[in-house]
């Protein structure tokens, strides 16, 4: 999972450059409707507000901009973009897990698609209230045919965001379950290494636990975080960070087991 300064070029003679720069001046402000009379404005840069159609009842208020470059070279137009995302936990319940689907689009590009998940089932939380950044990134240029047709309107710039699913400190859920499937899955497997790590005899044999390759990949990213840490602070910094890790997961399971019985 994942993260440009307008620029325009300028030909030989200065009134030419000067011309070009204030017609993409007036090009910036026009965002609806974009119409495809792009022959005067080499680049464009619009930026929207992302909008949150995850509906009133999402425990998360999110907010952010999104900014879409166009560079028009003959017949192709090259199209890239970059976002901010920030939300807020508007609900009354500390927050372990949330996923989260992000879509934006330039007017001449193709869809990204972002899926974001944030866990903090082995350690930390999203209090009540808290505001944090949930993802800043930007999408790769992607070429797309121009089309050259000046009656037929370009798409309007797009993003949009929706909240999949939330798992709360005490065990409930908002969203759909299915979504968050394969994350509730990999816990078990990531917490049986812990334990192991946890009870390693001594440094030495910590270490070669740790540099065993774990499977799923996904679970074996999430040790890459106690190797880094192992190399950057040493082998009793990563132990405490595992034991750390373990005892909070293991106080965590009874409630979130709880609820997943009543739900079966």
């Amino acid at each position: 999972m994942a993260f440009a300064a307008l620029a325009l070029r300028y030909g030989p003679a200065r009134g030419a450059a000067e011309f070009r720069a204030k017609t993409l001046m007036r090009c910036q402000a026009m965002f609806v409707p974009l119409l495809l009379t792009l022959s005067a404005c080499s680049q464009l840069t619009y930026t929207i507000p992302i909008v949150d159609k995850s509906g009133p009842a999402s425990p998360l208020a999110i907010s952010g901009t999104a900014s879409f470059t166009e560079l028009t070279t003959g017949e192709s137009v090259a199209s890239s973009s970059n976002f901010k995302l920030e939300a807020r936990n508007v609900s009354g319940k500390s927050i372990i897990l949330l996923l989260v689907s992000f879509d934006e689009a330039a007017p001449h590009g193709p869809e990204n698609h972002h899926d974001l998940q944030v866990d903090h089932f082995f350690w930390g939380e999203i209090a009540p209230g808290k505001s944090f950044l949930l993802a800043r990134g930007r999408s790769r240029k992607q070429v797309s045919a121009l089309r050259r047709d000046s009656a037929e309107p370009a798409d309007q710039p797009r993003a949009e965001v929706r909240v999949q699913y939330v798992q709360f400190e005490d065990g409930s859920t908002f969203g759909d379950e299915a979504a968050a499937q394969e994350a509730v899955d990999l816990r078990p497997v990531i917490l049986e290494v812990l334990r192991r790590l946890d009870t390693a005899y001594n440094n030495k044999e910590f270490l070669t636990l740790l540099k065993q390759k774990v499977q799923p990949d996904d679970a074996d990213r999430f040790l890459a975080i106690f190797r880094e840490s192992q190399k950057k602070y040493g082998t009793p910094a990563a132990r405490a960070q595992v034991h750390r890790g373990r005892i909070v997961a293991e106080g965590r399971l009874p409630a979130v087991r709880e609820v997943q019985m009543v739900q079966k």
